[in-house]
Order: C-alpha cells, then structure tokens, then sequence
C-alpha cells in the first residue's frame, strides 16, 4: 500500500540514532542518498527532498549535482551536498554552501523543502560545476529529458541569461549537445 501522493514523507533523520539502526537493521529503512527513506516509500523528489531535510531544512535549496539527483537525474548526490541559500547558518553537515539568486520559477518546493528546477539545475552544472566529468555530464543529459527541453532551447537559454562563466557554459554545452546529436539514430 502506497502513501497518498502528496503526504510529507516521515524525518528518519530526527530519531534517535540507535532507532534508526534498529529500523535499518529490520529492514525497515533503507538508504536514500546520505539520508534514509522508509522502505514503503517510493524513490521520488519529494522522498529524496526528505532524506536531505536536515540540511536543508533552514530555507536552503538544494543545487547543482545535489538538485539532479532529487530529480532523479544522477545516483548519487554528491559529497559534499550542494546547497544554496541562508547564509546565516554557519556550518552544515556533508554539504557546501554557495549563495544563488532564483527567480519564483526556478526552484520547486515540496512540503516546504525546496530545490531547484530541472531546466536551473543544467545552467548551474554548465556553469558552476568546478569539473564537468561524466557524473554532470549525465545529469544534463537526463534532466534535458526529465524537463523536455530541446538541445536548442537550451541554448537560447545559455545566450539570453547573462552569467559569470558564460564562455565555459558554453564550451560545455557544444560538447554536451555534440554528444547528444551523435547518440542519435
């Protein structure tokens, strides 16, 4: 039996330690990124949002590799978390912090914890990315899908918002979008 759709899923993260292993032991919890997830619970944004709660909890988006694997794009979220906003807490747990601006529209929010859009997760990779290995590369690939976006209109995109590191952006997104036409038939 599913939770309803739109039920927050339970914070693992804020029960004591021993009990948490207990439920992982029985079977109970399984991994989720660096958090946990009840085993009833399907693998999902919102459930991914929830197994990163602790860290995200105080208003902070989730970000760059850390946003594509919420939706779904990577396996792995990436050590440290990427993370962005509230730059009153000092020290996070496993996460760097880095300070973005977002319009309405480029983060989502599910059950107060929130992340950035998919089409925002590829121009911050493109852009901010200190190294575009195969982990980032694959997330634009998959988010490009996930956001039904066509290669083209993600460069219109790249030209039409001014950035810092425009021109990496860019060499990027060539090489990324060469890759893309040369997969297809």
């Amino acid at each position: 039996m599913h939770p309803p759709p739109h039920q927050q899923p339970p914070r693992y993260d804020r029960l004591p330690l021993a009990v948490q292993h207990a439920l992982r032991l029985r079977g109970a919890l399984v991994p989720c990124g660096p958090g946990m997830r009840g085993v009833g619970w399907p693998d999902t944004p919102r459930v991914r949002l929830a197994a990163i709660a602790e860290t995200i909890e105080d208003g902070s988006v989730a970000a760059l590799l850390t946003a594509a694997w919420v939706w779904g794009a990577t396996e792995h979220p990436g050590l440290p978390l990427s993370v962005s906003g509230n730059p009153t807490r000092a020290y996070l747990r496993h996460a760097r912090r880095y300070y973005l601006r977002f319009d309405e529209e480029e983060v989502a929010s599910f059950g107060g914890l929130r992340v950035t859009t998919p089409i925002r997760t590829i121009l911050d990779l493109l852009h901010m990315s200190e190294a575009f290995e195969t982990s980032e590369r694959d997330a634009c690939t998959a988010l490009l899908s996930l956001a039904e976006l066509e290669v083209h209109e993600l460069s219109q995109l790249l030209e039409n918002k001014r950035r810092p590191y425009a021109r990496i952006a860019r060499r990027r997104f060539f090489s990324l979008a060469h890759e893309h036409d040369a997969a297809l038939p």
